[in-house]
């Protein structure tokens, strides 16, 4: 099998590669070389996406140790790495038939260690970089799988050691040998292949999909139990037992200091900042807000030079309007943290409408390392209630999808898929979910799909999108979700859709939380008309 492996001269990355060249056509990938003179097979970073292409080619297997980040990386660096690094990587692979994710069950540590925690169990990061990154990686992978023709199977390691990095020291419970790692991998090379001659039907051996192992070390002691990862058909069985010395129970690490933000100013904010409000969405939510907010507006561009323009995003789209004093405005990139957090200071409330659709390298720097600046700014500034907005994600096709579906409430889980745009920011979205919860912030996340005029319908055969609004409901909808008085939980997601008769995609929580109602029942965009004498137009 030709296989690439990444960060190849990291200390497991090199195991690895030792390991399985007897056996397999081994390329290597790494930002540099190893300082011993040799260098990988390809040099360079994938966030690059020529360069990612380049490296998959003809791969039949990826192992991917993400995210490839230089030491001392900023935060930012380290997750565009895990993501856009990532993604370039699986989307390019069109040989590959597996896509391996090493990841890590330190996403797990918040369990108490008396827990079976096992693959059934959802993953709890915290919002320190590292979780972030690792947990990131695992979702671009996972959505990706969705609808690529490859498997996918993510191995979340243990703490990985050598004899020599763990002699003289204390057992932990957390050590995996390097051996029982590299033993992971090469089961996850085999996985889901059928036994030469084999008549075992095709479903037992399925050629895509997304699949999860815990790999942990030898003993009953480990911090994690052996679950799935032991059970045929993966059937990984650790031979280093590196627990047995543990002493029980394990003292508690001091938790980390975290701020939260709990019995602040929430839904009675005066002051707003809006990021993005140059966009469309951005103006007729100013538009909603300017009588009885102050507002901070702020896009990546001089709004005035925006304004100047004349220039509506589609046709009859809203146009952003310079407002008079005690209304400001100022020039900020979502991208660099320092501005953002500057823009934040002094304000009661934050709105996001930052967002890139096409473009393969600000999709990543805008919409999801963007939401990661916007929520450190809302914990920097002691900011409980930040509003933030994207696309629905429950229009994917089938097979992976909900697109043959109805009645899909807003809280039906996400299916981004690989587009570009949706999970984008769908990962921006995970980000405000989980500081969220971390800091007790509240972020209502508004979801839009088609916006339309009332009264002009487009000349489209099938009618009105089944997930439309107007431009004045969903100006009013973001002026609820910034003046709600709480919600149930820190980070709450509506669809913002009219009152339509489809049946597909439904707004009763936006109805229920936000105390919101849309107006414009848009008939002219779904009702027919006949003209005298003739057909159905």
């Amino acid at each position: 099998m030709r296989i690439l492996i990444t960060g190849s001269t990291s200390k497991l990355g090199a195991a690895l590669v030792r390991a399985l060249s007897s056996a397999h056509d081994v390329r290597t990938l790494d930002l540099t070389g190893d300082g011993s003179g040799s260098s990988p097979t390809h040099v360079g970073d994938p966030r690059d996406r020529d360069f990612a292409a380049t490296a998959v080619a003809d791969c039949e297997a990826i192992v991917h140790l993400a995210p490839l980040a230089p030491p001392g990386a900023s935060a930012v660096d380290v997750l565009d790495a895990a993501t856009r690094g990532t993604y370039n990587l699986i989307t390019t692979a069109s040989s590959a038939t597996r896509f391996i994710l090493l990841s890590s069950l330190r996403l797990f540590e918040r369990y108490p260690m008396e827990w079976r925690v096992t693959e059934q169990w959802a993953p709890r990061p915290t919002t320190e970089i590292d979780d972030l990154a690792t947990y990131l990686a695992e979702l671009t992978v996972r959505e990706v799988a969705r609808v690529a023709p490859l498997k996918a199977i993510a191995l979340r390691l243990g703490e990985v050691v050598d004899d020599a990095s763990i002699r003289g020291k204390d057992p932990d419970p957390r050590w995996l040998h390097v051996d029982d790692a590299i033993q992971a991998v090469e089961r996850a090379l085999e996985f889901g292949e059928p036994a030469p001659g084999s008549w075992e039907p095709a479903m037992r051996h399925p050629t895509t999909g997304w699949w999860v192992f815990h790999v942990v070390g030898g003993g009953r002691k480990t911090r994690f139990p052996l679950a799935l990862a032991g059970q045929p058909p993966f059937s990984y069985a650790p031979r280093h037992d590196l627990s047995s010395g543990v002493r029980l129970p394990i003292p508690t690490t001091p938790s980390r200091a975290v701020e939260r933000l709990t019995g602040r100013v929430g839904g009675a904010a005066r002051r707003v900042v809006i990021y993005g409000a140059g966009g469309p969405l951005a103006a007729v939510t100013a538009a909603a807000l300017e009588r009885d907010h102050v507002l901070r507006l702020t896009d990546v561009r001089p709004l005035a030079e925006i304004v100047a323009e004349n220039k509506p995003q589609s046709e009859g789209a809203p146009l952003p309007r310079l407002l008079d004093p005690p209304h400001e405005t100022r020039v900020v990139d979502v991208t660099d943290p320092d501005q953002v957090i500057e823009a934040a200071r002094g304000m009661d409330a934050i709105i996001n409408c930052t967002v890139v659709r096409p473009d393969p390298v600000l999709a990543f720097r805008v919409n999801t390392i963007g939401a990661y600046n916007v929520m450190r700014a809302a914990v920097a500034c002691g900011i409980r209630r930040v509003v933030h907005t994207g696309p629905q994600q429950v229009t994917l096709p089938y097979p992976a999808g909900y697109w043959y579906d109805f009645d899909l409430p807003s809280d039906v889980p996400s299916r981004p898929g690989a587009n570009l745009y949706i999970l984008t920011k769908y990962l921006g979205q995970e980000i405000c979910r989980i500081f969220a919860e971390e800091h007790d912030l509240e972020v209502p996340t508004l979801l839009f799909s088609s916006f339309v005029n009332p009264n002009n319908p487009a000349p489209e055969p099938l009618g009105a999108y089944a997930f439309s609004v107007s431009w004045q409901d969903a100006g009013e909808a973001m002026r609820q979700a910034l003046r709600a008085p709480s919600f149930p939980r820190p980070f709450e997601a509506f669809h913002v859709v009219a009152d339509l008769p489809h049946g597909k995609y439904s707004n009763q929580k936006a109805k229920q939380l936000l105390h919101w109602q849309p107006r414009d029942r848009l008939e002219a965009h779904w009702t027919r008309s006949f003209a005298s004498g003739g057909g159905a137009r």
